[in-house]
């Protein structure tokens, strides 16, 4: 496997498969509207990736940067292709194109009444055996909760906080009543 990063815009072959995989991968309550996703990935917004194994289409992956930390929001790997090691792969693709920074990531905070529960079980297990471990924080959000995975170091709480007011400006992080909360 030869893991390539290539921008995404709306001149990408792959364009449509992008934007399909990003609706079935993603519960709707972690989606941004469908129109705001097009507009951006359209327009070829910064941190949206299209995945390749040489040519081979793989995924996408959407990262935003706040000074020494990458904020990975979406990542998915094709359907057909899951389970096949791309998504190792990539994660390591990942870690060597940013190996001076700290990798971040969000998954479903693990909640044994939750109708997933196994899924999240499986996607911290993925993640952990990827490199990421837990920094003992949780996102809380109006709709879920999130637990905070790291890889590459450590992360405060004031850091947690100050990346998400950067991402979405102070004015939305207070609208939407994000709290930052310690793991008990």
């Amino acid at each position: 496997m030869m893991i390539t990063f290539r921008p995404l815009n709306k001149h990408d072959f792959n364009y449509s498969k992008v934007i399909d995989l990003f609706f079935e991968a993603f519960p709707k309550v972690h989606r941004l509207p469908e129109w705001l996703v097009k507009y951006r990935m359209r327009n070829g917004k910064n941190g949206f990736d299209v995945i390749y194994d040489h040519n081979k289409w793989v995924g996408f992956l959407y990262t935003k940067e706040y000074k020494q930390i990458i904020c990975v929001k979406f990542f998915a790997i094709s359907e057909l292709l899951r389970s096949s090691g791309y998504g190792s792969k990539v994660m390591d693709s990942m870690n060597e194109k940013h190996s001076n920074k700290r990798i971040v990531l969000t998954i479903e905070e693990l909640d044994e009444k939750t109708e997933n529960y196994q899924q999240r079980v499986k996607r911290k297990a993925f993640y952990e055996k990827n490199g990421f471990s837990s920094t003992g924080f949780i996102i809380k959000e109006p709709a879920e909760r999130q637990e905070v995975l790291i890889r590459g170091g450590t992360i405060s709480q004031e850091e947690i906080e100050a990346m998400y007011k950067h991402f979405l400006g102070n004015l939305l992080f207070s609208l939407l009543k994000i709290e930052v909360l310690k793991i008990e």
